[in-house]
């Protein structure tokens, strides 16, 4: 799973940089100086099956890092390499490479490999994790990384988003405005029949499109079941956001609660019942 690729490669604590699709981590086996991890976000093991918007994403994240890599460290060439045999999600191993040796805070670094390819089996550059932390710290000011102001870091909410509505685009404005990352969850025809006794207007398929598409939101993921606890495990959730018709019943959850006041003049019933007046 990419949580425990990601939980391999040190994050959070060696994230660089964070884009909507890619996150890039500061390899703590520094084969040459500057070593990263570029990791796709999306839970796929394919190249090709990763969406055409990371896949156009992409060309930013590794202009932003040659640069980036560049000004600090001024290396030779660059190698992206995409291997996931031990870990199978969509990433690469960036290794700048270096025809002469460098120096950074008094350590010299040697690549060497050079200029022959580079064996990430390799260390022969050891770094204690306060250089770790100062290699990770200087470049992520170089690529523009910026200190969050927000309350959290990721919010989940989530709903039928049936007949989308203003009342469901108010609380994602709301939620995105306390955090960083904004997960949402779209509950499945299946959840909603079993809760409800009755399908959706719309299927999952569409309002999962629907919701994707809405500026604050950026990441949906199904809601199969009622378990948030689960959630807030599986994706490191800080808080939930919700109507404020929801204080009191709300499952319990370790992570914060955050609620919002209802849209009481809307909803996905009474737009259905507006609609079987119209017939």
């Amino acid at each position: 799973m990419l949580k425990d690729t990601l939980e391999k490669f040190l994050y959070p604590n060696s994230l660089v940089k964070e884009y909507k699709y890619w996150l890039v981590l500061l390899r703590k086996e520094q084969v040459t100086l500057g070593s990263l991890i570029l990791i796709c976000k999306e839970e796929k093991t394919n190249f090709h099956s990763i969406s055409q918007e990371a896949m156009m994403e992409l060309s930013i994240v590794t202009k932003d890092i040659e640069s980036g890599l560049s000004n600090v460290f001024g290396y030779s060439k660059i190698n992206y390499l995409m291997l996931m045999m031990v870990d199978p999600e969509v990433h690469f191993h960036v290794i700048p490479r270096y025809e002469k040796s460098v120096s950074f805070e008094q350590q010299e670094f040697v690549d060497g490999f050079w200029p022959g390819p580079a064996n990430l089996a390799v260390n022969n550059n050891h770094v204690d994790n306060d250089k770790f932390n100062l290699i990770r710290d200087k470049l992520r000011v170089e690529l523009g990384e910026r200190i969050s102001q927000k309350k959290y870091k990721r919010i989940y909410t989530s709903g039928c988003f049936d007949l989308f509505h203003y009342g469901h685009l108010n609380i994602l404005e709301k939620s995105k405005e306390l955090c960083d990352q904004l997960i949402v969850g779209v509950s499945t025809d299946e959840l909603i029949f079993n809760s409800k006794g009755k399908k959706p207007v719309i299927p999952y398929s569409e309002r999962a499109k629907i919701v994707s598409s809405i500026k604050y939101v950026d990441e949906v993921i199904p809601q199969v079941d009622k378990n948030k606890q689960k959630v807030v495990d599986e994706y490191q959730i800080d808080a939930i956001s919700v109507g404020d018709d929801w204080k009191g019943k709300y499952p319990p959850v370790t992570c914060d609660m955050v609620y919002f006041p209802y849209t009481a003049s809307v909803s996905s019933t009474i737009l259905k019942d507006t609609l079987k007046l119209l017939k």
